[in-house]
């Protein structure tokens, strides 16, 4: 997962930036991209870019009721990159999503439009919204993979790009939903949530293959009170990725895999501060991941993670189960003169088997400068997914408390008492 913060800041400037002011109104309020005055013909081909910001322009500005635009079933729509501008002249605004949106599938096609290549569809300072309707939103990432310079195939190669579209983003949209819908094959991340405060996603589907880099499943950053429930990711990294300035962020009844797990982090890069907090993990399934649960810091790093928590989870063949990490992307284990304090972060309830070619199930490698504090680790049953291999776990600089039975033991974590 890359840390696209700056990135964030210039990219709300950008897009296709749609009118909120027509006069236009709809008396049933409902406003389908197909209605003939908008021209959406929905054959993936012909781009319907402008029907969507027509049909948008007039949703914003209706007042009765709580006005909806429609994507119809059976129908694909090619959209480029566009943003859908609030605030809304109503308190309550639907999109409803039934047919399939599919992005320009050749990356030099972006370089052109208007917005470059940082998003794709953004919904910018629409309070109240819902998007639903079991519809499909497709971003064709292929050719970004190729050219990504995460690519192992040519990491950081002359002419690779450090940043591609993220599907479907939502930025100030307080009090919104997401439900029902799919996203998948994005460019890089499939979903952000960022500068928004009381948001919930349900019934999420993220399909993208395991090898496509950076495709973290949901991206969160700069939010506050946001629930992710009853949902599946299948992607190339962080299946959920929570980001600096975050809080009160529970994630629940999921399924992850394949994937990077559920992070947290990556946090204090360049020195930055993190200010992270109170967030809750529970009911995960855990399938071939790479991590489970994770959370990854810079050194250098200023600020608090603090007041974590992993819950009755299950790990099927998973590479690193339980990973706390104060040295990510970090060449060796030098001290620079800070790090971002971790603290008061519980491990519960957590069994399943581990991918034994990675046998150290449980690592927290924690800062000399700043330890991990307030650990505890609660009945935690991990075994290896092959028979006859040996877990071990790996415990530096990290205080707290074993209770209940815990394996593989952890027998180095300094006592909290």
């Amino acid at each position: 997962m890359v840390n696209l913060q700056g990135t964030f800041n210039i990219l709300f400037v950008l897009g296709v930036v749609i009118s909120t002011h027509s006069h236009v109104v709809s008396a049933q309020g409902v406003f389908s991209v197909m209605d003939p005055k908008y021209g959406a013909v929905g054959d993936g081909a012909k781009d319907d870019t402008q029907a969507f910001t027509k049909a948008w322009a007039d949703t914003c500005a209706a007042t009765a009721g709580i006005p909806k635009l429609v994507v119809p079933k059976g129908k694909t729509f090619f959209v480029g990159p566009t943003s859908f501008m609030g605030p809304c002249k109503a308190k309550n605004v639907t999109f409803e999503l039934g047919g399939t949106i599919v992005a320009p599938e050749n990356p030099a096609a972006w370089n052109t439009a208007k917005g470059g290549p940082g998003t794709w569809l953004v919904f910018n300072g629409v309070n109240g919204l819902l998007v639903n309707g079991g519809g499909v939103i497709d971003g064709r990432g292929k050719g970004w993979w190729e050219k990504s310079c995460s690519n192992t195939k040519h990491l950081g190669a002359p002419g690779c790009t450090k940043t591609q579209p993220a599907a479907i983003n939502f930025w100030g949209t307080n009090g919104g939903q997401f439900r029902d819908i799919t996203v998948q094959n994005s460019g890089m991340f499939h979903v952000t949530l960022l500068k928004l405060e009381g948001f919930e996603a349900y019934n999420i589907k993220i399909n993208s293959p395991e090898d496509s880099p950076n495709t973290d499943g949901i991206h969160l950053q700069d939010v506050k009170q946001v629930t992710i429930a009853d949902s599946q990711f299948r992607g190339g990294d962080d299946c959920v990725s929570i980001g600096d300035r975050s809080s009160f962020v529970y994630v629940r009844n999921c399924h992850c895999g394949p994937g990077h797990g559920v992070s947290i982090g990556s946090l204090g890069k360049n020195g930055a501060q993190a200010d992270v907090e109170e967030i809750h993990v529970e009911k995960i399934e855990f399938v071939g991941t790479m991590f489970g649960a994770r959370i990854k810091t810079y050194q250098g790093g200023k600020g608090y993670c603090r007041k974590i928590s992993y819950k009755n989870s299950n790990f099927t063949n998973v590479m690193n189960p339980i990973f706390i990490d104060q040295f990510y992307w970090s060449t060796n284990k030098n001290e620079v003169g800070s790090a971002v304090s971790i603290s008061d972060v519980t491990f519960e309830g957590l069994t399943g088997t581990t991918d034994v070619k990675t046998p150290t199930a449980i690592s927290l490698s924690c800062s000399k400068l700043i330890p991990c504090s307030g650990i505890k680790i609660s009945n935690v049953n991990l075994t290896p997914a092959v028979a006859g291999t040996k877990l071990t776990s790996n415990c530096t600089n990290a205080k707290g408390t074993i209770l209940g039975k815990v394996e593989p033991a952890v027998t180095s974590l300094i006592s909290s008492a």
